[in-house]
C-alpha cells in the first residue's frame, strides 16, 4: 500500500526530530570528550570510541557511564535527548505501518466508491460531493493541503493513495473494478489519456465497469474522442468534457430564457466567449436559444446601447476581481432594462462575499440582476460531471418518447413514462441512459460510424433496411435490460414489473414495433443535441 504525501505538520515534526537528533548527537560526543578526558576514567578515549559511545546513547545504553557522575551538561542533556528522538522516530514508524495496515484494509472493503485521479480544487471539490452523499472517495495523486481536506481525512470519508494513475496496479490497488465512476483531472490532456488506458487494463473483464469521465483541454479533441468512444466495442464508457465548453453550457442552461426569446450579449473576451457563442450557435440551429447574439469588447463598453430585448449579458475576462468590476459596470449601465447580468469567474464562489457582502451574488439595480458564475464549482460538481454527452442524448430520447406518445394519444395516467425528465424516476433515467450507451453499438452494427459535427443543418436519415435492423437491435437490448431488472412478459405494471412487449420481435404488435422504429430515428437528432453525426462506414 501506497502512503499519503506527508503534511506540512508531519514534515515539520520529522524536520524537528532530525534536528534535535543531531543536536544530541553533537552534544554527546562533546561531553563524552570532556568526560573521557578526566583523570580516573579508564574507557577507551579513541574518536571511535566516542562515537561508539555517543550512538549508544540513542538505544538507552551508556556502558561507558556506569557508577559515574557529575557529568559534564552537554553529555547529561545529550543522554536524555538521544533516547527521546529514538522513541519519537519508532512511534511515527509505528503510526505509518498503522496508517497503511488500515489503509489496505479500507481498500480492500470499497464498493461503490468514487476514484478520482488528480489534485487541486477539482479534486477537493469532488472529493467533498462524495463525502455529502455519504460515500468513499478514493484519490490518486498527490494530496491537498488545505483545511477542508484535514477535516474530510478525519471524517474517514477521503482515501488517499499514492503512485501514478497511469499504473493499472495502483487503479487496481484502488478497487476501481468495484467503483461507482472514475474521474479523471490530472491537468493534462495526454496524461489523462493514458489514465484512461489504464482504466481499461485494471478494469479488465469487469462485469459491470464504471462510469469513466476524462478531462479534455480542447473542445475538437474532446468532440473527436467521444465520438471515437461511441464507435468503440469498448464495455468500459468513457466520457471526454472540455471544462470551459462544459461550463458555457452550464451557465446558459440557467440563465437562458426557456422561451429561446430576446437578444444576448456577450461581453470580453477569450475562450469563455467563444466556447458561449459556439453553444448558442447549436443551440439556434435546434430552436432553443435566441437568433440573434452579440460579442461587445471591452473597450466599446463605455459606448454600448443595449437593445430593448436584451434578456442575457455574460461578462467573461481575464481576472476574476477584473470580471466582476466590468459586471457592476454593466449592472449600472442596464438598470433600467429587464436583463440578467451574469459574471463568470474561476476562483472560490466566495468571492462576492470577500468584495462587499454575500448579496453581490444577486444584486439588483432597477430592473436589471447580478449574478456570480463559478466556472470551477459548476464543472467539477459530481453531479455536472454525471450530467455529460451520455445523459444529453438520454434526455433528448426521452423528449422524443413523449412527443411520440402524446402524438399516439397517451397521457401521463395511460403511460406514466411520459413524465417531463426532471420528474421522471430514476430507474427510468437510468434506462434512458443505458439506451444512450447503446447507440455506438448498434451503429457500429449497421456499418455505421459517429464523427464530430461539421456545423451542417441537415439531418442523417436511415436508409432501406437500416431502420428496421436497428429497432430489431433497440427491442432485444429493452428485452435484456428489463430482464435483467426483474420483469416478465404480462399485462403492463409497473408494480408488477409485468409488460406485454416482453417477446420477441415478430411476437410484438406493429404498434410496439412502430415504438422502436420511432425511437431509433430519433439517434441522428440524439447524437446532434451533443455535437456529433452519424456517417456511412467506407463513403
Amino acid at each position: 500500500m501506497t502512503h499519503d504525501r506527508p503534511t506540512a505538520r508531519g514534515a515539520a515534526l520529522r524536520l524537528g526530530i532530525a534536528a534535535v537528533a543531531v543536536i544530541a548527537g553533537v552534544l554527546g560526543y562533546v561531553g563524552y570528550v570532556l568526560f573521557l578526558a578526566r583523570p580516573g576514567v579508564t574507557a577507551g578515549s579513541g574518536w571511535t570510541d566516542v562515537l561508539y559511545y555517543t550512538l549508544q546513547l540513542f538505544l538507552l545504553d551508556a556502558a561507558a557511564l556506569d557508577s559515574a557522575g557529575n557529568l559534564p551538561w552537554q553529555l547529561d542533556l545529550a543522554r536524555f535527548l538521544a533516547p527521546a528522538t529514538t522513541a519519537l522516530t519508532l512511534a511515527l514508524t509505528a503510526k505509518a505501518v498503522y496508517d497503511s495496515t488500515y489503509q489496505a484494509v479500507r481498500a480492500r472493503q470499497l464498493r461503490d466508491h468514487t476514484v478520482v485521479c488528480g489534485s487541486g480544487a477539482p479534486t477537493l471539490l469532488l472529493a467533498r460531493d462524495v463525502e455529502a452523499e455519504g460515500r468513499t472517495c478514493v484519490v490518486i495523486g498527490p494530496t491537498p493541503s488545505s483545511a477542508e481536506h484535514e477535516s474530510s481525512r478525519r471524517r474517514h470519508s477521503v482515501l488517499h493513495l499514492g503512485g501514478d494513475p497511469r499504473d493499472a496496479a495502483v487503479l487496481r490497488e484502488a478497487r476501481v473494478g468495484r467503483a461507482r465512476e472514475v474521474v479523471v483531472v490530472t491537468g493534462d490532456s495526454a496524461r489523462n489519456t493514458d489514465v484512461a488506458a489504464a482504466v481499461r487494463t485494471a478494469l479488465g473483464d469487469t462485469a459491470a465497469p464504471p462510469r469513466c469521465f476524462l478531462e479534455m483541454s480542447s473542445p475538437e479533441l474532446a468532440a473527436a474522442l467521444a465520438a471515437h468512444e461511441l464507435n468503440s466495442a469498448s464495455k468500459v464508457h468513457v466520457e471526454f468534457f472540455d471544462p470551459v465548453g462544459r461550463a458555457a453550457r452550464r451557465l446558459l442552461d440557467r440563465y437562458l430564457p426557456s422561451s429561446g426569446q430576446g437578444a444576448v450579449v456577450l461581453v470580453g473576451e477569450g475562450d469563455m466567449v467563444d466556447a458561449l457563442e459556439h453553444d448558442l450557435r447549436r443551440r439556434a440551429d435546434l430552436g432553443t436559444a435566441p437568433a440573434t447574439w452579440a460579442r461587445l469588447p471591452i473597450d466599446r463598453l463605455a459606448t454600448y446601447q443595449a437593445p430593448t430585448d436584451l434578456v442575457l449579458a455574460v461578462v467573461s475576462v481575464s481576472g476574476d476581481l477584473r470580471a466582476v468590476r466590468y459586471g457592476l459596470e454593466m449592472l449600472r449601465r442596464l438598470r433600467e432594462v429587464a436583463v440578467e447580468i451574469v459574471v463568470a469567474t474561476r476562483s472560490s464562489t466566495s468571492l462576492g462575499a470577500t468584495i462587499s457582502g454575500k448579496d453581490l451574488a444577486d444584486s439588483r439595480i432597477g430592473r436589471a440582476q447580478l449574478h456570480l458564475f463559478n466556472s470551477t464549482d459548476n464543472v467539477y460538481a459530481l453531479n455536472s460531471l454525471r450530467d455529460g454527452v451520455y445523459l444529453d442524448m438520454a434526455r433528448a430520447a426521452h423528449e422524443a418518447y413523449v412527443r411520440q406518445a402524446r402524438a399516439r394519444g397517451e397521457s401521463e395516467r395511460d403511460n406514466p413514462s411520459t413524465v417531463p425528465w426532471e420528474q421522471l424516476p430514476d430507474h427510468l433515467r437510468r434506462a434512458n441512459v443505458e439506451q444512450a450507451y447503446s447507440v455506438g453499438d448498434k451503429l457500429r452494427e449497421s456499418g455505421l460510424a459517429v464523427i464530430p459535427s461539421d456545423g451542417a443543418t441537415s439531418t442523417f436519415v436511415f436508409e432501406g433496411a437500416e431502420l428496421e435492423r436497428l429497432a430489431r437491435g433497440e427491442h432485444a437490448r429493452w428485452c435484456r435490460a428489463k430482464t435483467r431488472a426483474g420483469w416478465q412478459h404480462g399485462p403492463r405494471d409497473e408494480a408488477s414489473r409485468t409488460h406485454p412487449d416482453l417477446v420477441e420481435w415478430d411476437e410484438l404488435t406493429e404498434q410496439s414495433r412502430q415504438k422502436d422504429r420511432d425511437a431509433v430515428a430519433e439517434i441522428p437528432e440524439q447524437l446532434r443535441r451533443v455535437g456529433l453525426q452519424i456517417v456511412r462506414s467506407g463513403r
